[in-house]
């Protein structure tokens, strides 16, 4: 495999920046980005990169598996990638700023960035039969969005396994009122 190290590629962008309005600080501390795969195929001029076969990226907090990345780089002077998409096997397992973790499985996800009326708008959008796994519960949808700017889940026509009964059992301390 071959082995690139690229500082600051942003996919780690998805589990790493604060869940904000504002753009993220950049922090001198931080971790690069290890991004592996089969090749990979840089086009400076227009300003993105591809990566295939057996894609693997590693970043504090997120792996990122899938059989090609497709990353449209910054423009000079920025220092935020605004598109990335994942296809076919993608795999994302990320822990959040609260120690949460999540399994994510999809044919394809796909990540925007954009600063709108002083906004950001943040958001990764999984389809082809995506779900998500925590410690409480699976849940499927098409398609699936994350917005990362508000920190929001959006499901259609979801399907919620909770491995939290509705009758107080199911490991919290937590007593809920028995419903049947």
């Amino acid at each position: 495999m071959k082995k690139i190290f690229i500082l600051m590629l942003a996919l780690a962008v998805v589990a790493l920046r604060a869940q904000t309005n504002s753009p993220a600080k950049a922090d001198p501390a931080a971790q690069p980005t290890e991004i592996n795969s089969d090749t990979a195929d840089f086009d400076l001029n227009g300003r993105h990169a591809e990566y295939r076969g057996h894609v693997v990226v590693l970043a504090a907090k997120l792996k990122l598996q899938c059989d090609r990345l497709l990353v449209e780089l910054p423009e000079n002077g920025q220092s935020h990638v605004n598109h990335v998409s994942a296809e076919t096997n993608v795999v994302i397992d990320f822990t959040d700023e609260k120690n949460s973790t999540y399994h994510v499985t999809a044919a394809n996800a796909v990540y925007s960035y954009a600063i709108a009326n002083g906004k950001t708008n943040e958001l990764v959008v999984l389809t082809g039969s995506p779900k998500v796994e925590t410690t409480e519960a699976t849940i499927t949808s098409e398609p699936l969005t994350w917005d990362r700017g508000t920190g929001h889940f959006i499901f259609n026509n979801p399907h919620m396994i909770s491995r939290q009964g509705l009758d107080g059992v199911g490991g919290t301390n937590a007593v809920a009122p028995k419903l049947f």
